[in-house]
């Protein structure tokens, strides 16, 4: 029952934290320097039809009816409109979306999948090659910038093969998975050394601790004691690791995108700003607020999910 309190309470938290998201975001286009009107009617627009346009979108009106509008927008799922492109931001996001999800989604899988069993095994052969080659790969991992590991994947691996195309994401399920790997895979390069470091450190604390002592001293089969009682509670430090560079992972998206030419939020949010279409850009800084607080969300309900030990009060 503790662990439905704590998962009401990060609920409760959310929230409020939500609505500050919204404000910081909406503050961007309140303090950015240029008017909004004027990107719309052109440089050789009227007095008289640069005000009309200013009274249309409602820019003369105090700071607070323009936030109270806005929010009431976001509330019907209306992101405002893209004075570029001439259509909804929601449209435009939407579109783009899939390919940052897509991007996001295995890169975070490979990263977990190819970190778990490289932190088992150097966790379990300490000071052995393993061990000395998972701390080289990692510290070379974390010193090398996505971009340049991406490009190095294209000529290396993609261009020599043809088993990966060097840009686009495709029409077909087959190929935005042949077309997500390569991008996917530089991404979680980034990653894997921090959950190796993380998980490596979690599982030697749970092997020296009495419960994996006992259950080994009662014949449990190793691998048996290491899923259900070492994992289990090693585990939760490197989800709270994964969700804490979310951050990193979005950043890491926007970089990627242009270098694989994908067609996602990452790439959207570069020709915003290049553009100075302060609605897209809008869209694109709520939509990753919200993705954040989303996963921070998410990792807390997972780790009292998994860690029987949470504390109510902490």
């Amino acid at each position: 029952m503790g662990r439905f309190k704590f998962v009401a309470r990060r609920l409760a938290v959310t929230v409020p934290l939500l609505l500050a998201v919204v404000l910081l975001v909406f503050l961007i286009l309140a303090v950015t320097p240029g008017d909004p009107a004027r990107q719309i009617v052109g440089l050789r627009a009227s007095a008289a039809e640069l005000a009309r346009v200013r009274a249309e979108l409602g820019l003369d009106d105090p700071l607070a009816s323009q936030y109270l509008r806005y929010l009431g927008g976001l509330l019907q799922g209306d992101l405002g409109f893209s004075y570029k492109a001439r259509q909804p931001v929601t449209q435009i996001v939407g579109e783009r979306l899939p390919v940052t999800a897509w991007l996001l989604g295995v890169g975070a899988t490979l990263a977990v999948v190819i970190a778990v069993p490289l932190a088992i095994g150097s966790a379990l052969k300490q000071r052995g090659r393993l061990d000395r080659a998972v701390q080289v790969f990692g510290l070379l991992a974390l010193t090398m910038p996505s971009f340049w590991v991406g490009i190095v994947l294209i000529r290396t691996v993609a261009m020599p093969t043809g088993w990966f195309p060097v840009g686009g994401f495709g029409d077909t399920t087959a190929e935005h998975l042949r077309s997500i790997i390569l991008p996917a895979l530089t991404l979680a390069i980034g990653v894997i050394p921090l959950l190796v470091r993380s998980l490596r450190a979690s599982i030697l604390e749970v092997l020296g601790s009495d419960h994996v002592t006992t259950a080994r001293a009662m014949g449990l089969p190793s691998r048996t004691v290491m899923r259900r009682f070492v994992l289990r509670n090693a585990s939760a430090p490197t989800i709270s690791v994964l969700s804490l560079n979310l951050g990193y992972l979005l950043f890491g998206a926007v970089v990627i995108e242009a270098t694989f030419a994908l067609p996602g939020i990452g790439q959207g949010l570069v020709l915003a700003a290049r553009s100075r279409d302060l609605p897209a850009i809008q869209g694109y800084a709520l939509l990753f607020g919200v993705a954040v607080v989303a996963v921070y969300l998410l990792a807390d309900i997972v780790i009292a999910a998994l860690d029987p030990r949470v504390e109510i009060d902490s």
